[in-house]
């Protein structure tokens, strides 16, 4: 697996930060891992401190109106509950999924983000006439990219600042067969 490429702006320390941590958690050894969480929850709060994560995507670990399907509870409420909370959670292997995507966005091919973003941009202001296009246009790129990942669809409407209609694009990605 190659090292992912962020999709925000780094500074020059930030970028050599990033390039030192290890997003597959599986490759950690019980010597390295501690390391790694200070590194990513370094780079976490630098990136805080400048605001340059993405509100939304902020959003979409703290908020449960982010989390469809999440009854009522935020991803970062069910590190909570799972007995992982505050700084911890950047040491945890499962995190470093999370963090990619606070740094380098949705986990989908350049080519179908590009096509995505597209239509988006296609509509104009955005309405709720426009979701049912955009809805056949996400499930023909999922089919077309091989890309079943609904999750992965709904961050990348959110990117494209779908906001509370990003949910009917993960679910016509979900009903691809």
């Amino acid at each position: 697996m190659s090292h992912p490429t962020p999709d925000i702006d780094l500074l020059d320390a930030e970028k050599v930060l990033f390039e030192e941590i290890e997003f597959d958690g599986a490759k950690l050894r019980y010597d390295t891992h501690r390391q790694n969480g200070e590194r990513v929850e370094h780079l976490f709060e630098l990136l805080v401190a400048r605001m340059a994560i993405p509100q939304h995507r902020v959003h979409w670990f703290t908020d449960p109106l982010f989390n469809p399907g999440g009854r009522g509870r935020s991803r970062q409420d069910r590190w909570s509950q799972n007995g992982t909370s505050g700084r911890d959670v950047f040491y945890h292997p499962s995190f470093l999924s999370y963090f990619q995507y606070f740094v380098c966005g949705p986990h989908l091919s350049a080519g179908l983000i590009l096509a995505f973003r597209q239509a988006v941009e296609d509509c104009g202001m955005v309405t709720s006439g426009d979701i049912p296009v955009l809805s056949k246009t996400a499930r023909a790129l999922a089919r077309q990219h091989g890309a079943r990942e609904p999750d992965e669809f709904y961050k990348l409407a959110l990117d494209c600042g779908l906001g509370g209609r990003a949910d009917f694009i993960r679910d016509a990605v979900r009903s691809v067969k």
